[in-house]
């Protein structure tokens, strides 16, 4: 059994709350969610990415998970928090039933969820002495890393750590609001011919496709791409095995995932991690722009259990009110006060500011993203999750990003908006994409052959029916 978490502990102590954490067994965890819904074993307050799902509208309709108090002034921090101008389109009869979990301050920072990271003294080794800049010199680049093979590793090119992650590249070549974050539920609306529809079936859409099938059938991606869960793709970049990886979670996943976790090991006198493992900037687009793809304000949502007592449900609004104080901030981010840090009036100032206290404090880093992700202060150089260096790289990324990108107009209220059919209606742009790159017809046969599968599903209907709805607000 591990150690208490002493954060954890001070939390408890502060509230005279007792947490008791629920193990997750599925792999699948949306079904495993499900299948707790439909048992009646939903934990009190749990956190999941089914907003816009058909799991979320059965949740809500069935009674299964219970809607926030109208009033939050017994709240104030929390109704701060909740304060933000999309809220109202959030809601379902006039009500919260969940509390979105905030990522960052604008979507101009998602470029930090679909990271590319490659070998770059590989590349210097294949005789690439350019970082790539356009998607030939990046396919140029994979090219000559898996033909010269310098380390003799049978190298693959690019890989990812979960299927889910493709389109957050390459739907950047040609349909940029088509990203996703692969719930099947977030797609974004853009207006073509005088009238909106799902990004990810524009006209341009196919030729991301066709780049795509462009880098599979030059094999410059890596065979196992399509079944890549869990730490895979960490493992295979490290150990020198693919060229390139996919990742999420800001920069702080390759810091600790790979730097830390796997190359240290592989390379103990390792010192120049950043000179050798590169992060690729936005490439420019068949449209002659650079794109990064971009998602929701929030990713995932907290929601509370419809089984839940009037008296238990003031005890976790009160818990998820303190996590948005000062107090909790600090503690959150710096530690216990005299072990961690000193504090003299404002400055903070960390006493072994080598010390990880993601790692330190385990629980903590689990339960403080309950309320949200913390983003903007995984930015600040005072945030020990990431390296000194790692942070030199990320700014460096957002810096070129947002002086070099621009965002695809798209439509963020129609991603919330309810009918019929838009209500159970999923898009799985991702299997999509893998399911053209594998197939043996030319590419737009293949997506073809998709679109229809969909229109079968009610993708017509569910065009006319958020056109119609749109009219009708006056949201054009």
């Amino acid at each position: 059994m591990s150690e208490p978490d002493p954060l954890v502990q001070r939390l408890e102590d502060k509230l005279n709350i007792k947490i008791k954490p629920v193990a997750m067994t599925g792999v699948d965890y949306a079904q495993q969610f499900q299948m707790w819904a439909s048992s009646g074993q939903l934990p009190d307050i749990f956190a999941v990415d089914a907003m816009n799902s058909r799991y979320y509208k059965n949740w809500i309709a069935q009674g299964v998970v219970k809607a926030l108090p109208e009033n939050l002034s017994a709240y104030p921090h929390l109704k701060k928090y909740l304060s933000l101008p999309d809220i109202e389109s959030l809601k379902a009869d006039g009500k919260l039933y969940m509390i979105p979990r905030m990522t960052y301050d604008s979507t101009d920072y998602n470029i930090l969820d679909r990271i590319v990271v490659y070998r770059w003294d590989l590349a210097r080794k294949a005789g690439i002495d350019k970082e790539p800049e356009t998607w030939d010199e990046f396919k140029a680049m994979l090219k000559a890393i898996v033909a010269q093979d310098p380390e003799k590793k049978n190298i693959a090119g690019l890989t990812s750590v979960s299927n889910l992650l493709l389109g957050g590249l390459f739907w950047l070549y040609s349909s940029p609001a088509a990203t996703s974050d692969g719930s099947g539920s977030d797609y974004k609306w853009i207006k073509e011919d005088g009238r909106y529809i799902p990004a990810v079936f524009a006209k341009d859409s196919a030729a991301s496709l066709s780049m795509l099938r462009d880098f599979y059938t030059s094999g410059l991606i890596d065979p196992d791409l399509p079944i890549m869960k869990g730490e895979m793709g960490f493992d295979k970049f490290a150990q020198g095995k693919v060229a390139a990886l996919i990742t999420s979670g800001m920069l702080q996943a390759v810091d600790t995932n790979i730097y830390k976790d796997r190359w240290l090991k592989l390379h103990p006198d390792e010192t120049r991690f950043y000179d050798k493992v590169k992060v690729l900037k936005p490439l420019k687009s068949m449209d002659g722009n650079r794109y990064h793809a971009v998602f929701k304000s929030f990713w995932s949502e907290s929601y509370i259990s419809a089984k839940v007592d009037d008296k238990k449900m003031d005890r976790i609004m009160q818990l998820l009110d303190y996590m948005n104080t000062p107090e909790f901030l600090e503690m959150r981010r710096f530690g216990l006060q005299g072990v961690d840090y000193e504090k003299n009036g404002e400055l903070l100032t960390r006493i072994h500011p080598e010390e990880d206290l993601v790692k330190k404090y385990k629980g903590m880093s689990s339960l403080g993203i309950l309320l949200d992700w913390d983003g903007m202060f995984k930015l600040d150089p005072a945030y020990s999750g990431l390296s000194p260096e790692g942070h030199r790289v990320q700014q460096e990324l957002l810096d070129y990003s947002i002086k070099m990108t621009r965002k695809q107009t798209f439509y963020s209220r129609l991603t919330y908006l309810s009918t019929p059919t838009k209500d159970g209606f999923s898009i799985y742009d991702n299997d999509d994409m893998i399911r053209v790159m594998l197939s043996k017809q030319p590419v737009e046969d293949a997506w073809e052959e998709i679109v229809k599968g969909y229109r079968a599903k009610g993708l017509d209907r569910l065009i006319e029916e958020v056109n119609q709805k749109v009219k009708e607000a006056g949201i054009d």
